[in-house]
């Protein structure tokens, strides 16, 4: 007897064990456990977590299996471990899974959670800056909301991922190790009025606020898991191992695998808002709601353009000579057109002191405003205005392919193109910086007469107009461009090419919401064509213009200094669209000869 029930217990007990281990192989497999521990998808599922903290076992980085089992021994014999883990605690005991420890009081995550309850989750887009290489292509936030009908929704939380860059870093140094590696980055909260205050008043960026529609229980999740992962640290790569891409990252922890893509050598934030638009959640669009907020700039442009032209007038006078304020003729105007121009130049006054542009005059314009307006009867002053800005999904894909004929008196080529990203100066302006130009990799072969040839591979090609709009308020922006590549200049000669680094910096003034004027000097460096020299100087100066449907055009005239004996080349570059994802582009570039060129071109994420 004593034999067979040891048989029977011996058979169990390893059938148990074989089950549990089974169960545990089966869960450390599951796509939900990989995403909190944050490992890669095959061939590795080493963790993107660079720090050994994070983890409960001594090989969990590496090993998921070893970080499951170290975490449920960990749940049944030390329950302080609930508190730092929260959202590991909360999915494994909805997988069935029950711990000989009791749930643990955990009053500081209580306080961070439940002080002020989440209700809901959001991801903020903050469009480009020019100013910041890292913030070329916009920025991703991620919002806890806990506002309520009498909490002020900038005291809800952000949740920020970047690099971990020293005070003073070299500008070029900045740049190489954001691109190939060299800087930590991590996960911090703050409250979101200091991402608002930074962002919408001293960097003066739009922000689009995508509401998620989510449940209480996927809330509490996101909020739990966030609680796990702030001060841990990865490595950061610019171009795909960003903000967007961890944040995203987070938000499919309960949507599924809609936002990245670990296959992709590049992800750009407005890329994941163009696919969490079309995402789903329980049958649902996982999107509730879009909120724009205005930046400084946005709001003083607004209040510019609600002016009458005799308003207008006086502002101008006003912010010349503050004494105006006292006039007869100013006193003697309604007392709505008094108000809208004293609102309209304490607009302008948040912006100049932003800038730090005339402290002086500016301290006292403001208070001469003050004294004005409180002179005048009391009373709602601000003026609610209708933005018409679109959000970033609606704007156009990032990356580009393109096919195209040129021909010119000698010889007809055609071209296949391909940019990795992002928009040019004739692109659409939606949730992008107008009259800027943001392309990397832009490459393009050539075919003719049988033959095909490299006909440009521009690394990096910036440029930022700043336009100076008011030039009755004293604005001196510069405006700037760069451009390092090679490429062929057929309207030139039949052969000429030039390998190049080319920079250059002037001003540009802007006429209406559509039409720019600019003059720049620019300078190169390299094999030039047609040039003895390894360096070369031009003056050039254009307009871009545009209409409210999208067409656009440019023109540009550009004369060397140095090699006079080169012909000025003229350029006229149409672009008109033929959706979100198709436009079609005429050129025409004359130099020694005339080039005409038809581009189609195909934009895609």
């Amino acid at each position: 007897m004593k034999p067979l029930f040891y048989f029977i217990s011996v058979f169990l007990f390893t059938s148990f064990s074989s089950s549990a281990t089974q169960s545990i192989s089966v869960l450390a497999k599951h796509p939900i456990w990989l995403k909190l521990g944050h490992y890669k998808n095959q061939p590795t599922t080493i963790s993107y977590i660079t720090n050994a903290s994070f983890f409960i076992a001594d090989n969990g980085r590496n090993d998921p299996v070893a970080e499951l089992k170290a975490t449920i021994h960990a749940f049944n014999n030390q329950p302080l471990t609930q508190c730092r883990y929260p959202a590991r605690y909360q999915w494994l005991k909805e997988q069935g899974l029950t711990f000989s420890m009791p749930a643990a009081e955990c009053p500081k995550l209580q306080q961070w959670r439940e002080q002020q309850a989440i209700h809901s989750v959001s991801l903020v887009f903050a469009s480009g800056y020019m100013s910041n290489p890292a913030s070329l292509y916009g920025h991703l936030l991620l919002k806890l909301n806990r506002s309520t009908e009498s909490k002020n929704k900038l005291l809800d939380y952000s949740i920020n991922y970047g690099a971990h860059v020293p005070d003073n870093e070299n500008g070029l140094v900045y740049i190489l190790k954001g691109l190939f590696g060299g800087y930590k980055a991590g996960f911090s909260d703050q409250l979101f009025y200091r991402h608002q205050h930074n962002y919408g008043e001293i960097e003066l960026r739009d922000l689009w606020e995508y509401t998620l529609n989510l449940n209480e229980r996927d809330v509490a999740f996101i909020a739990n898991h966030l609680w796990e992962i702030l001060g841990t640290e990865f490595d950061y790569y610019f171009a795909d191992e960003n903000c967007a891409f961890h944040l995203a990252q987070i938000i499919e922890l309960v949507i599924g695998d809609q936002l990245t893509s670990e296959s992709s050598p590049w992800v750009i934030p407005a890329t994941i808002f163009s696919r969490l638009n079309s995402a789903t959640y329980q049958e649902q669009s996982a999107v509730k709601k879009v909120t724009f907020t205005p930046s400084r700039d946005t709001v003083f442009s607004k209040y510019v353009q609600s002016l009458s032209e005799k308003e207008l007038s006086f502002a101008k006078q006003i912010f010349a000579e503050s004494a105006v304020l006292k006039s007869k003729s100013f006193l003697a105007l309604p007392v709505q057109s008094q108000k809208a121009i004293i609102g309209a130049l304490f607009e302008l006054v948040q912006v100049k002191q932003i800038q730090k542009q005339t402290p002086v005059k500016i301290s006292e314009l403001k208070n001469a405003l003050i004294q004005a307006r409180l002179k005048l009867p009391m009373g709602e002053n601000k003026v609610k205005f209708q933005f018409t800005q679109q959000p970033p999904h609606k704007g156009q894909k990032p990356s580009n392919s393109s096919i195209s004929a040129m021909h010119t008196a000698e010889q007809t080529q055609y071209t296949m193109g391909f940019r990795l990203s992002y928009f040019d100066t004739l692109a659409s302006d939606i949730a992008r910086i107008p009259f800027s130009n943001l392309e990397m990799l832009d490459t393009e072969l050539m075919f003719t007469n049988g033959e095909t040839y490299i006909n440009k591979i521009h690394l990096l090609d910036l440029e930022s107009f700043n336009p100076n709009q008011l030039s009755w308020a004293n604005e001196s922006k510069w405006s700037w461009k760069i451009n390092v590549g090679f490429d062929r200049q057929p309207a030139l000669c039949r052969t000429c090419k030039r390998s190049f680094v080319m920079g250059g910096a002037g001003q540009a003034w802007q006429f209406s919401n559509n039409t720019l004027a600019y003059s720049l000097i620019n300078g190169y460096l390299g094999d030039l064509a047609k040039n003895s020299h390894f360096y070369d100087s031009s003056v050039e100066v254009g307009i871009i213009t545009g209409t409210d449907s999208g067409i656009k055009l440019r023109a540009s005239y550009e004369k060397s200094f140095l090699n006079a004996k080169n012909p000025a080349q003229t350029k006229l570059e149409l672009a008109v669209p033929i959706n979100q994802d198709i436009d079609i582009r005429l050129a025409v570039t004359h130099a020694n000869s005339a080039m005409w060129q038809l581009k189609l071109n195909y934009y895609w994420q």
